[in-house]
């Protein structure tokens, strides 16, 4: 091939020509870096080629994309340069560099093992607007001698278009981003708008930011109640996931504790430096060994702060990933809080029909149900002389009656109890007692031994239902002056719960209250207990004993 001369336009046109349809066409960046790189090399007529692409403090070299080199070169000459010599000398002064023999200059350090032998050299720095993206290096001339200034300026052009093209594709790279961000925000919004529960989509929140944000790892640090000093992760993705959850971070002295106070998202070189690692060595020795740059948002003061993590060996995160990570954050906060308003109006539009249908069932249905077991109850007076038999028919009906009254107050409590907490179970305990007891004249006693408090929401309503049962059967039926309730939750290390309701009556109720303690039984069965029903301390009155497992 015949080297061109300065001259020589119509050699240069049709690289020229490629390069421009590069930028019009803004494809992905490393595509576009090898179109580069091979037209270079195209019009050059050189044997060799390679882009170096700067790190992002631009003092080295962070990648090579190369052409003219097949992969089992490369293989054979291990790992790429990084930066150093005649490569160096280009990053500290980017400015065209041609050579008939690069191994006579100065900078130069000879090849490693294997690499193939160069000796003629041209290298054009990159540019992206002001800012040098990276160094286009030429070598060995196919048709022998050096590159000629004709050489140099046609790639100096292709260098400039070429910015554009890069430009151009880190845009393209960029809105693609953003793009993915807003429909993962999207996805979390509907998931969490759609009723879906809050747990999975929490973590589907954790798992998106990690893929989007290229790291190793995150965690969704969420306050509790009583305790303004501290997060707890609520939910972790990636390695150490499992060991993560449910560890509480506190907020004095602390990255997250900072960002979470400020509402201000921050970028952590080296989040090995937290001052709670100190404190926490087998944390600090875990995330010595595999991480380094993190970046903390904030969703706001009552939803938690959200911590992404980097290799230690990888690039840091950057003002692009901040940015993007707190527009998803936001988005995900307004969803959070619109979901737990829509939770809390449901809510209470639950409660309201519970307290409508109890408020209906007790003024109207026990109502009636009463008047119409006192008419039974006069009529049965009337037929004791004169039908004895169909007297005593019409008293087991007003007993189921009052078996039927019974059983809706009790529904009645449980509708009002369905949502409320298990915590204060002691106080709710005494007060069911009293309420049951309201106006019959029997002294009532509590009596509440270990863990109480501790007990499981199921667990905690299923002993109130049975307390609220079987002493209005005390009241009810057993002609009673006295009766104790005893609750023994344990240690909480213990398994059993056990509820016994001792009275000084008449002994064992009618068949009509005994189907009540087949109820009671059955609720004890599916707790994995049981129930036993007998004569009390001494041959008098009747003792109740209720057992569960605690889970």
């Amino acid at each position: 091939m015949t080297p061109p001369v300065p001259g020589d336009v119509p050699a240069v046109e049709p690289t020229l020509a490629a390069a421009v349809r590069a930028v019009a066409a803004g494809g992905h960046l490393e595509t576009t870096l090898r179109d580069v790189v091979e037209a270079a090399v195209a019009r050059a007529d050189a044997t060799y080629g390679a882009l170096g692409v700067l790190t992002p403090d631009g003092r080295g070299v962070d990648r090579f994309v190369i052409a003219g080199m097949d992969a089992a070169t490369q293989v054979s000459i291990g790992r790429l340069p990084e930066g150093a010599g005649l490569l160096g000398l280009l990053v500290d002064h980017p400015t065209p560099l041609r050579l008939d023999d690069l191994g006579t200059h100065p900078a130069s350090v000879g090849f490693p093992p294997g690499h193939p032998p160069m000796s003629s050299f041209l290298g054009v720095p990159v540019r992206v607007g002001e800012a040098v993206f990276g160094n286009l290096y030429l070598t060995e001339k196919r048709s022998g001698g050096s590159f000629t200034e004709a050489d140099e300026e046609a790639v100096l052009a292709l260098a400039a278009v070429a910015g554009l093209a890069i430009g151009n594709a880190r845009l393209a790279e960029a809105a693609e981003r953003r793009r993915a961000w807003v429909q993962a925000a999207t996805e979390v919004s509907t998931a969490l708008l759609s009723g879906t529960d809050l747990d999975a989509v929490l973590l589907t929140l954790v798992h998106r930011a990690t893929e989007l944000s290229d790291a190793v790892g995150a965690a969704l640090l969420v306050p509790r109640e009583g305790d303004p000093d501290g997060l707890y992760i609520a939910a972790a993705a990636g390695p150490l996931a499992a060991d993560l959850e449910g560890v509480r971070v506190p907020l004095q002295d602390t990255h997250v504790g900072r960002v979470h106070r400020s509402g201000t998202a921050e970028l952590v070189e080296d989040i090995r430096a937290d001052p709670v690692l100190g404190r926490h060595a087998e944390v600090a020795a875990e995330l010595a060994s595999g991480v380094r740059s993190a970046v903390v948002v904030p969703l706001g003061p009552a939803l938690g702060t959200i911590v992404c993590l980097r290799a230690a060996d990888g690039e840091p995160f950057d003002a692009e990933v901040l940015d993007c990570l707190a527009s998803f954050a936001a988005q995900a906060a307004v969803a959070l809080e619109l979901a737990r308003s829509q939770r809390r109006a449901r809510e209470l539009q639950v409660q309201a029909d519970r307290d409508r249908i109890a408020r209906d069932l007790h003024d109207h249905v026990v109502q009636r149900i009463y008047a119409t077991a006192l008419t039974l109850d006069r009529v049965a007076r009337t037929l004791g002389d004169a039908d004895p038999y169909a007297a005593r028919r019409v008293e087991r009906s007003v007993d189921e009656l009052d078996e039927t009254i019974r059983q809706i107050r009790s529904a009645i409590f449980e509708l009002h109890d369905a949502d409320a907490p298990p915590e204060a179970l002691g106080l709710r305990l005494s007060d069911v007692v009293a309420r049951v007891a309201e106006g019959a004249d029997v002294d009532c006693e509590v009596r509440l031994r270990g863990d109480v408090e501790g007990l499981s929401r199921p667990l905690a309503h299923d002993l109130l239902a049975v307390v609220r049962e079987l002493v209005s059967n005390v009241v009810r039926h057993a002609s009673a002056s006295r009766v104790t309730v005893t609750v023994d939750a344990g240690d909480g290390a213990g398994d059993e719960v056990s509820v016994v309701v001792a009275d000084d009556g008449r002994g064992l109720p009618a068949v009509s209250v005994r189907s009540g303690l087949a109820n009671l039984e059955e609720r004890a069965r599916r707790r994995g207990g049981g129930l036993r029903a007998g004569r009390g301390d001494g041959g008098r009155g009747t003792e109740v004993t209720w057992r569960a497992r605690r889970t």
